[in-house]
């Protein structure tokens, strides 16, 4: 099974440290799961113009073939003015739909303080569902007091949120073998 996580935004760093701590769980619980991480910033994706995916940079074109060949997906964006990234909707609008429908999602994000949580619930979920993708149902929201002066994630329920996301994708994409 592979799995590709995306850190889904252009800023900062602890969206990648969330993001990649939760590929690690799940790499930790299934050994089994082929993993791959990617991060937007290592990316210049064209806007979504309506072309053809042949069309488009390299860079796009690799990433659409990345989510082409993965099984499922860890997505972790962090949440800028109560909802997810342009660069983030940019990638969704991107991909053809085609390649989502089905596909088990983990979500997990950050942002400045603790309503901006509620953006998982009113932005990204109707995407995913909208996508037709099978989304975990729990999801883990971290805000710049989860990470110690080291940028570090120090937050023990944070941590074990993690743990259990792991666990139930894990569980969903099995289920889909």
């Amino acid at each position: 099974m592979k799995i590709l996580g995306i850190s889904g935004t252009l800023v900062g760093s602890k969206t990648r440290i969330i993001t990649q701590y939760l590929v690690n769980e799940i790499e930790r619980q299934y050994p089994d799961f082929e993993m791959e991480m990617i991060d937007l910033k290592d990316y210049q994706l064209d806007f979504c113009d309506g072309r053809p995916i042949l069309h488009y940079n390299d860079h796009t074109r690799a990433i659409v073939a990345k989510f082409e060949n993965a099984d499922a997906y860890v997505l972790g964006t962090t949440i800028i003015h109560g909802s997810i990234p342009g660069a983030l909707k940019n990638l969704f609008d991107v991909i053809p739909m085609t390649v989502f429908e089905g596909k088990t999602i983990a979500l997990a994000a950050n942002g400045g303080n603790p309503q901006h949580g509620k953006a998982i619930e009113d932005h990204l979920k109707p995407i995913t569902n909208y996508l037709k993708m099978n989304t975990v149902p729990n999801y883990v929201f971290a805000t710049s007091g989860d990470f110690n002066s080291f940028n570090e994630l120090d937050n023990l329920e944070i941590r074990e949120q993690l743990m259990s996301i792991a666990k139930v994708f894990g569980e969903k994409c099995k289920q889909k073998v």
